[in-house]
């Protein structure tokens, strides 16, 4: 049994070794370290300036981080549907098969909130964007403590791209796949621990290392001494079903466990497809040359500014022992005063230069969509004009954007298959209606042999809907087609103080009658 042990362990520590070989035969290591680091600006790391200034115009972080902010600007909704496989349904079960699709997504929606999905998601997006891939990864955690007599419940985290490898490196249908690995750092007490629960004796053989190579981030790479050491789960399907193993290099944690799930908890969203390779290309690979150039550039103008940009004193030593600049004094010479000292005038430089830089700068942000517009780096004075810009430019990011939303949807269907395979009858499932939270309980067991499918509705909550609505009401109020009362009704929070007391009068002057002679309203109503 022990000789056993040890084969399957050797076996998944050499599938990790050989997807960390993948990973380095495309460079992916440096590339994704390189990336995250221009994006926090140290950018020039490594390189030799040669007395130059060091200077950072982190346009990376601009473009990057408006091209995140946009794709994350819609709210999503998921909605989970369910279809017949050729099994026809009584009304009566089509009826309760509604039912329970709409509580599901009644509570897919809630988890969606309390889980914090949102930011979540922004950080795997910005992940998407620095390293080429966001990988989520949905988990069942015992220790989490619910409302209800039940403890435990799936939980969802951002995985770092270095720590996933796939058994079909070539294709990233996530679905597909005859394995997947997951690596980690893990304190060595927490991990023996885990190991005690499972019924591991010999937790000794679970010992720190400095396995810390090819963690993602120059930060990834330091820890406290002798505390970690790295940890491989390995998932694979077995009788149809995905089954979960948890080692590190000399020991099991956790031998075999049928998870009873039949989809792997690994979400992928490339932010650029890569030909043949799971991995995507990052958006910020493009944009590195560009932005070392602009940096070097900027360090050739101060350099050339600080050499050069002053007036220089050239005096003959033979007629004048020693110069100075102080003001007012007089300088005595031994004979004449003629071509004894001479002022050289500040040196010029090539404006063609400067045009250069900003005309990389611009290129940069125009070609990559990045527009001034879209920065917000324009005046309000066209609302309509720049929204349309806005848009425009934003065309570029839709496949991306589609990326992510199909990424939600595959995060909701494992989400479901948690449901179905760990909720039973009892488990109150949780939404909020207008505002009130409410629970039911449903029978979702009975339903696992269904075949459910997930969709995401996206509503826009971009940076001008409200000058969007507050541009059209104003319109509408001009052209006679909507009354005060009404423009103020539907007048976005925080414009106007005491908004009710306002809409109260405009109800009262409704009532009154104009008289022209005074200039007043005249109501009863007005002097009660």
């Amino acid at each position: 049994m022990k000789t056993k042990t040890k084969e399957v362990l050797s076996e998944d520590w050499k599938l990790l070794e050989k997807g960390r070989d993948y990973n380095r035969s495309i460079g992916f290591y440096d590339s994704v370290n390189k990336n995250e680091r221009f994006w926090r600006g140290d950018q020039w790391n490594g390189v030799v300036s040669g007395g130059l200034p060091t200077p950072v115009f982190n346009i990376f972080k601009r473009v990057i981080g408006y091209f995140v902010s946009n794709i994350m600007s819609a709210k999503v909704a998921l909605k989970i549907d369910a279809e017949s496989a050729g099994v026809i349904y009584k009304k009566e079960t089509r009826e309760e098969l509604t039912r329970v699709c709409n509580l599901i997504s009644s509570y897919l929606n809630y988890r969606f909130e309390k889980d914090n999905l949102t930011s979540i998601l922004y950080e795997g997006v910005k992940d998407a964007a620095l390293s080429g891939d966001m990988f989520l990864y949905v988990y069942w955690d015992k220790n989490i403590k619910t409302s209800q007599k039940y403890r435990g419940d799936f939980a969802t985290k951002l995985l770092d791209t270095t720590n996933v490898f796939f058994g079909d490196v070539n294709t990233s249908d996530v679905q597909s796949q005859p394995y997947i690995l997951i690596s980690g750092r893990g304190l060595v007490e927490e991990l023996r621990e885990e190991a005690r629960q499972n019924g591991v004796k010999d937790l000794d053989r679970i010992t720190s290392d400095s396995d810390t190579t090819d963690e993602a981030g120059d930060n990834g790479k330091k820890e406290l001494c002798d505390t970690k050491c790295t940890y491989v789960i390995k998932l694979y399907r077995k009788d149809g079903r995905v089954h979960y193993r948890k080692s590190t290099r000399n020991t099991v944690i956790c031998d075999e466990v049928d998870t009873k799930l039949s989809l792997y908890p690994i979400v992928l969203m490339n932010w650029d497809t890569t030909k043949n390779s799971y991995h995507g290309t990052a958006a910020g690979t493009g944009l590195i040359e560009n932005q070392i150039y602009i940096n070097k550039a900027f360090a050739m103008v101060m350099k050339h500014m600080i050499n050069v940009s002053f007036s220089k004193v050239v005096y003959n030593q033979n007629v004048i022992d020693e110069w100075t600049n102080e003001v007012g004094e007089a300088i005595g010479v031994n004979g004449p005063v003629d071509n004894v000292a001479e002022v050289l005038s500040p040196g010029v430089m090539q404006s063609g230069f400067l045009d250069v830089i900003s005309l990389t700068m611009n290129m940069t942000r125009e070609l990559m969509g990045a527009t001034d517009a879209a920065l917000g780096n324009v005046e309000a004075n066209n609302t309509s004009a720049i929204i349309a810009l806005q848009e425009s430019s934003a065309i570029p990011l839709e496949i991306q954007k589609r990326a992510l939303y199909m990424a939600i949807e595959e995060l909701g269907l494992v989400w479901v298959d948690y449901i179905l395979n760990y909720y039973d009858r009892h488990r109150m499932m949780m939404w909020r209606d207008k505002g009130e939270l409410r629970g039911e309980m449903a029978n979702v067991e009975e339903y696992r042999d269904v075949i459910f499918s997930c969709n995401v509705s996206a509503g826009m909550t971009g940076y001008w809907s409200e000058a969007t609505s507050l541009n059209t009401l104003e319109k509408l109020l001009t052209a006679g087609l909507i009354t005060l009362e009404q423009y103020l009704e539907r007048l976005p929070e925080g414009y106007i103080a005491s908004k009710e007391a306002l809409i109260e009068d405009c109800r009262l002057r409704k009532e009154a009658s104009y008289d022209s002679e005074t200039g007043l309203y005249q109501s009863a109503q007005l002097y009660k």
